[in-house]
């Protein structure tokens, strides 16, 4: 049974990474699993069985949903859009309240927040590159390897959306074919996994040491991106709001927030 709620979970998970400014490790502090996987993966080899038998079943629910959100998830995901976009909503702000407890205690904490918003606002907002095209060259090469890289930076880091990352860098549609098809392009997949290998590593490695070590700032810097993904799907959706469909949307919203709400406490 344990299997397969983290199973559920992980699907969960793996649903944030489709949905554009959804972020996936959000949603895993959202299911009260974030510390324990970084810790995990880590530690991978001082208790490998336990380990294993933890993270599985987690992985293969990710696996799954990448697979179906790319082709069916995401067809779910543009015909009601406005009402997954508000429910995710809840879900992430469902955290914050836990997230609090563990920053932003003073003054300092929100004035670090609040700037640390106006850059990921800026970023999001005023930059956007050109559409992404794989050619026959080292050049592209390194970047599909560099594409791996930013993959694992925002499945590691709470609050930074990947898919709104790539949105962002003209990437989205080249990563949502290669999730679609990776068999048909398994050369670019490899590149891609070696990026994301050596970042997943690395970049949890940079966070648990934060952790351990600030962790007060580090919640602070989790909740400014936290903040700053839910202000980027609120724009996307504000136009869509309207007297047929707010009721919905609130009961949505409020469904998503208190069931994360439920589940921190009975973490």
């Amino acid at each position: 049974m344990q299997k397969l709620i983290l199973f559920f979970k992980g699907f969960i998970i793996g649903i944030g990474k489709v949905i554009p400014g959804v972020s996936g490790s959000l949603l895993a502090i959202s299911m009260g699993l974030y510390e324990e996987i970084l810790q995990r993966v880590e530690h991978l080899f001082k208790n490998f069985k336990e380990n294993v038998r933890f993270l599985f079943p987690i992985g293969l629910g990710v696996l799954l949903a990448i697979i179906l959100g790319s082709k069916v998830l995401l067809y779910f995901f543009e015909t009601y859009y406005v009402y997954t976009i508000t429910f995710f909503i809840g879900l992430i702000l469902g955290t914050v309240p836990e997230i609090v407890k563990k920053g932003a205690k003073k003054a300092k904490d929100w004035l670090i927040i609040s700037s640390i918003f106006l850059i990921m606002y800026f970023i999001y907002t005023k930059i956007e590159l050109t559409e992404f095209i794989p050619t026959s060259s080292v050049t592209s090469y390194l970047y599909i390897i560099l594409l791996g890289f930013i993959d694992a930076l925002t499945m590691v880091m709470p609050g930074i959306s990947g898919t709104a990352t790539y949105m962002m860098l003209g990437s989205y549609t080249f990563i949502l074919n290669l999730f679609a098809r990776p068999f048909a392009q398994i050369g670019y997949c490899l590149l891609f996994g070696s990026g994301l290998l050596i970042g997943v590593f690395l970049m949890i490695k940079i966070v648990n040491y934060c952790f351990k070590n600030h962790a007060n700032l580090t919640w602070d810097i989790i909740l400014s991106f936290l903040f700053s993904s839910v202000f980027f799907l609120i724009v996307k959706i504000i136009d869509l709001i309207n007297k047929t469909n707010i009721f919905s949307l609130f009961l949505l919203f409020v469904i998503g927030f208190f069931l994360i709400s439920v589940t921190n406490k009975e973490e």
